[in-house]
């Protein structure tokens, strides 16, 4: 029972804001209104259908032609009508899951980008795997399978009502004969349903429990073989270079193996559960049949042959309303498996969201033009001193280096100045309203156009074309002006040393006040970091350069240097030189 309630919680988490927030949600009620409508026409179909049975099977019992051709007229209305309602509802269902499901994802990708979520949530666990699938396929299936479940659900108790109704009406005027008795009473076409169906029922979650668990381990081994092969193709020219194709193999089947395994697991256990479910259903087929039989030979039926018809569907329709869960349980099972993935990403994004609130890491603004660390204490997520500094200020307009050995923090520094890593204490003071741009060590290139590229995190239509080619001509990518609308992966057509180019050309259109480079040349020769180096201090006389790097050719460039110097504690502490760098 209790897994029951918080499923039921977890659905109403995901589903809900949806039809109480989404500024659209007027137009989805009414379209939900309107499903559900036609959901009750398809119902009243059906229930004269079963009155349909009796009819047409006594006009071939009784021989009667005109009975017959009523009959064939009605069967053809009420398949017109079926069709028709069935056709348009589906467009109308398929609408309304279009509209949920573009408000689900821009929310999720709204709140996964928001304040850094989606790079503070590596921090809070396991359960942040795959976001991307999470986002781009869990949200689907999580809408479809509701929408099923619940119409599913509504449909079947309604359909419950109406045959309860006609299951008792035939109970009273039908009698069940066994061993030369009768055994009937009030209801009791009621009460063998429910027994075939909780039967059903406990023997399908028997067999069937465990697809839920292997579900959701299926959809985390997909998304990982897929993202391993993403890899492999994002970094396709270093493997190329180390010949490490069959590694690279030996590693994607690896992972591959983990689907492969699962996958038996998963028909194994739907073999179980498809003998235990098809060998019990198949009985239901002859059980009205065996049942009324003896008293359809020995002392008639009213009706005929036709109320055997007519109650084996009643009792049919009856069964698969109770059996609801027993014959959905696979599809039970992976629809659980999607919302406990959801579910745990929003918990890992609450995580992520609590971890920036119980920083004690305070990024303030203020009116001075300069950045300030008065006393500040860096940490590891596990807990351990990594970094202090303290009463570091870097004024508007210098050109500062900062230098220290590999593991040292440097690039975590930057990360807390950014208000990225949340684990620490002290304040880091930021002037207010200055452009801030970090330049790292691989910059990010987006899939598109090279303007798109070049004028990131800017649409290129806020720079003039002259702009955008002046800028790639003066960290020499003049060869590409002529390709700046083609669409292509520049990471994988420029080599490191051009990219990092382009991230100064990008840098240069957006004429930061405080420029932050985090090795961000360290793919080229000196000779070419020095010439963009003297145009960098040429062309941005006034913004304040902070650098990190190891090269000693770099020093010459900046008038002051802070070092990570390590202390008796094993942490580094961030110090000022007093000679200057140059």
């Amino acid at each position: 029972m209790k897994k029951i309630v918080r499923m039921f919680k977890q659905i109403w988490r995901l589903a809900t804001p949806y039809w109480f927030q989404a500024p659209d949600r007027v137009g989805s009620w009414v379209l939900l209104i309107l499903s559900t409508l036609m959901m009750l026409l398809s119902v009243l179909a059906i229930i004269r259908m079963n009155e349909w049975y009796l009819d047409w099977t006594n006009a071939y019992t009784l021989v009667d032609y005109a009975m017959w051709k009523h009959q064939l007229l009605v069967f053809f209305l009420f398949t017109a009508v079926n069709i028709t309602n069935m056709l348009v509802k589906g467009y109308i269902d398929g609408w309304i899951q279009l509209r949920w499901r573009k408000w689900m994802v821009s929310t999720y990708i709204q709140d996964w980008m928001r304040d850094f979520n989606y790079y503070r949530m590596q921090f809070t666990g396991s359960q942040t795997d795959n976001p991307d699938q999470r986002i781009s396929e869990d949200i689907s299936t999580f809408i479809g399978s509701t929408w099923g479940m619940s119409f599913g659900l509504l449909q079947n108790l309604v359909m419950l009502g109406s045959f309860l109704v006609i299951l008792w009406n035939l109970s009273n005027t039908i009698p069940l004969m066994l061993f030369g008795r009768d055994w009937s009473f009030p209801g009791y076409f009621i009460v063998i349903s429910i027994i075939w169906a909780v039967l059903g029922t406990l023997i399908a979650h028997y067999f069937g429990r465990q697809l839920i668990g292997l579900n959701y381990n299926q959809t985390r081994y997909e998304a990982d073989f897929r993202f391993s092969l993403v890899r492999v193709r994002e970094n396709s020219e270093q493997i190329a270079l180390l010949g490490g194709e069959k590694v690279e193999h030996r590693r994607l089947m690896g992972v591959f193996n983990n689907v492969v395994a699962n996958t038996f697991r998963i028909m194994m256990r739907n073999m179980k559960f498809g003998f235990a479910n098809q060998g019990y259903s198949s009985l239901e087929g002859v059980l009205i049949s065996l049942l009324l039989g003896p008293a359809y030979f020995t002392v008639g039926l009213p009706g005929g042959y036709g109320a055997i018809m007519q109650i084996s569907m009643a009792h049919q329709t009856v069964n698969n309303t109770f059996s609801y869960f027993k014959n959905a349980y696979a599809g039970l099972a992976a629809w659980k498996a999607v919302i406990n993935r959801l579910t745990g990403f929003l918990d890992s994004r609450e995580r992520s969201e609590a971890l920036l609130k119980e920083s004690r890491i305070y990024i303030k603004e203020q009116d001075k033009d300069q950045i300030t660390l008065p006393e500040l204490e860096v940490y590891l997520p596990s807990g351990q001193l990594m970094i202090t500094a303290k009463d570091v200020v870097i004024k508007p307009g210098e050109k500062v280096l900062i230098k220290g050995k590999t593991g040292a923090g440097k690039t975590t520094l930057f990360r807390v100045m950014s208000g990225l890593w949340p684990f620490g204490k002290g304040d880091v003071l930021i002037p207010k309203g200055k452009k801030v741009i970090v330049l790292p060590q691989k910059p990010y290139i987006p899939i598109g156009t090279l303007a798109e590229a070049v004028s990131y995190p800017e649409p290129p239509e806020k720079y003039s074309r002259e702009e955008i080619i002046q800028a790639l001509k003066d960290v020499d990518l003049g060869e590409f002006v002529n390709r700046l609308d083609v669409v292509a992966h520049w990471n994988m057509v420029l080599s490191g040393g051009e990219q990092q180019r382009l991230g100064i050309a990008r840098a240069m259109l957006y004429k930061p006040d405080y420029l932050f480079f985090d090795e961000a040349t360290s793919s080229m020769d000196e000779p070419s970091e020095e010439v963009l180096y003297n145009m960098l201090l040429e062309r941005m006389k006034d913004t304040t350069i902070i650098s990190i790097g190891h090269r000693s050719s770099l020093e010459k460039f900046h008038e002051r240097m802070i070092v990570a110097e390590p202390t008796p504690a094993g942490n580094y502490e961030f110090v000022e030189k007093t000679e200057k760098a140059g």
